[in-house]
């Protein structure tokens, strides 16, 4: 009995160790923010452009399928993110609406309280980032499902996987997006959170302005952003990407006509 006890005195003051850690780590964050995004609206983009201006190093920390997850401490493995990730006093994540959810019921299971990112992290703030074209969104989607090429570095070769038409294939991609865009609407409404919203068409027009609104809204000063900078990332949209808009377009056009 006394060993038992002895193990449990041990883990418990593991754990305070570990939260005493992850607090000063949070107390060196002065801002922090998220991007609330839903599948391929360009989030990889603006992250790996936030990260070229020094305004943190944002991506998806906390995917539920992750390695660091499973370990039972997630104080630490909390801690290992932050002073890995923290940049000029600016820590910021990318996050999909079903890890928001995993993470927020972790941090409740940890602490007994139910909290949200903003009460956790320090100055946070929501950058909530919305494709316009749900069509060219689903497709994408769809593209890299087929080919499981989820992004493209510059100096990447082109890929050369042909990817057939396939109309329900591309409507259950449309509905996933769509899916994923309503579960943002209730998170927010629900919190009464007004992100800051940025759209995916202007971002690729226009990067810079993008990032310094951004960096406004955060309200930082040590950053930099050069106009002449190019992002590390390749679009994917191709002629391909084109077609297979166009034929989609054209099938939902012709659902219900007479054939043959």
């Amino acid at each position: 009995m006394e060993s038992v006890d002895h193990f449990q005195v041990a883990a418990a003051q593991k754990i305070v160790e570990g939260l005493h850690v992850l607090r000063g780590l949070l107390d060196k964050i002065e801002h922090s923010y998220s991007i609330a995004f839903t599948p391929r609206c360009g989030s990889n983009h603006l992250c790996d452009l936030l990260t070229l201006a020094g305004i943190g190093r944002p991506t998806e920390y906390f995917q539920y399928e992750l390695p660091h997850w499973k370990v039972a401490d997630l104080n630490a493995a909390i801690s290992t993110v932050l002073r890995e990730n923290t940049v000029n006093g600016v820590f910021g994540v990318k996050i999909a609406h079903d890890h928001c959810a995993w993470l927020r019921s972790a941090i409740a299971r940890a602490t007994g309280q139910d909290r949200t990112l903003g009460d956790v992290f320090p100055n946070h703030r929501w950058i909530r980032l919305v494709r316009r074209d749900k069509i060219a969104q689903a497709i994408s989607l769809y593209r890299a499902q087929v080919t499981q090429q989820w992004l493209i570095w510059q100096d990447d070769s082109k890929s050369n996987v042909t990817v057939p038409y396939d109309f329900p294939a591309i409507v259950t991609c449309y509905h996933t997006v769509l899916t994923a865009e309503l579960a943002w609407d209730v998170y927010f409404s629900e919190h009464r959170i007004e992100p800051l919203v940025i759209i995916y068409e202007e971002l690729v027009e226009r990067p810079h302005e993008t990032v310094s609104a951004i960096a406004e809204y955060l309200s930082l000063k040590n950053w930099h952003s050069d106009k002449r900078a190019e992002a590390n990332l390749r679009i994917q949209r191709d002629e391909h990407t084109a077609s297979l808009i166009a034929q989609f377009r054209h099938t939902l056009i012709d659902i219900g006509s007479l054939q043959g």
